[in-house]
Parts: C-alpha cells; structure tokens; sequence
C-alpha cells in the first residue's frame, strides 16, 4: 500500500507544480498514479491533507535532511555558502518540493493551511538563524537581513531556475557579512 501512497505523492506533486493547487484536480492524479478515488481519500482526508503532506511535510524533512548534510565546523558565514551552493544541486523531486514549498509561502499558490504552517516554520527558521549570528552581528535586524538575503539567493535559483556560480554565491554571501560585521565595527 506504500508504494500506491508513494505514486500519489510523486504524480500530485508535478500536478501542483504544473497547474497549481487550485488547478491540480484529484481525478488527475488518480489517473496519473493508476487507482480510483477512494484510494486517495484511504491515504488522504482531502486534497487540503494531500498537499499539506506531500508538499509541506516533505518539504520539512527535505529540509531536516540537507541540514544534516552540511559542513558543521565552519564559520556561519561559510555554513550559509554551502546551504545556498547546495540548492543547486539538488534533484528533480527535491526541487519541485521545494519549489511547491517556497510557492506556498509566498503565498502565490496552495492551501491556506500549509501556507500558515510554512509561516511557522519560517519565523522558527529566523530565529534559529539569529541565535547562530548572535556572536557575529548585535543586530537582529543584520540577522533577518543576512537570512533574507540568503532566502532572496535560494529563491531565484529554485524558483527563477537562475544559474548563479558558487563563485558569485561567495562573493555575495561575503559582501553581505562584511558589511554587517563592519557596521558593528563602525559604532
């Protein structure tokens, strides 16, 4: 029953990623994964439960998943190059769920609840990112500028599928640090 559960997810997943969330209809999907409507409804309550967890769950632990992937004792600064340069490369599915994700919570498409939850995560996100700049900037207001701005790096190569070079990722995610570390300097 996994495996059916699995197809859904996988055929759902490019349905909302090619027509949205409002555009995506279920019986779509059942023709996609091979299975009849009951079905979804066994894995899932509602196309609501459906998008929740195949694209904001997943997203989560996508998400849970590459953190544990990156260098740990490196400077936050260079732990933020290696977060960004490693969006690059990910996969096909990953970036569909991450896409769907970042979508959701700018609020361009998706249910409402997914969008809040993402929200959530997103404002526990920020705050993570500032106990980790706390020894580096004084400001939480550089913090949220320096996640932000990573956020911006991430989003144009998910969402506008821009080619930025690790080269360039450096230079900016450096120019970014230096700039707020001198601001400090400079009081």
């Amino acid at each position: 029953m996994e495996l059916m559960k699995d197809k859904i997810a996988y055929h759902s997943r490019r349905l909302f990623d090619e027509h949205g969330y409002h555009g995506a209809a279920l019986r779509d999907v059942c023709k996609l994964a091979g299975c009849k409507m009951p079905t979804i409804y066994y894995h899932y309550e509602s196309k609501e439960k459906l998008f929740d967890e195949v694209v904001r769950v997943a997203f989560e632990e996508l998400v849970a998943h590459l953190w544990t992937q990156l260098p740990k004792d490196v400077s936050y600064k260079d732990y933020c190059i290696a977060m960004v340069i490693q969006k690059k490369n990910l996969s096909e599915e990953e970036r569909i769920i991450y896409r769907l994700a970042m979508k959701t919570w700018l609020g361009f498409d998706g249910c409402e609840e997914s969008r809040c939850r993402l929200m959530d995560w997103a404002q526990n996100t920020y705050e993570h990112s500032w106990k980790k700049c706390a020894n580096i900037v004084v400001s939480k207001q550089w913090a949220k500028f320096i996640s932000r701005s990573i956020t911006s790096l991430i989003q144009l190569i998910i969402l506008a599928g821009e080619d930025i070079s690790d080269d360039e990722i450096r230079e900016e995610i450096t120019m970014i640090f230096d700039v707020a570390t001198h601001s400090i300097i400079e009081k």
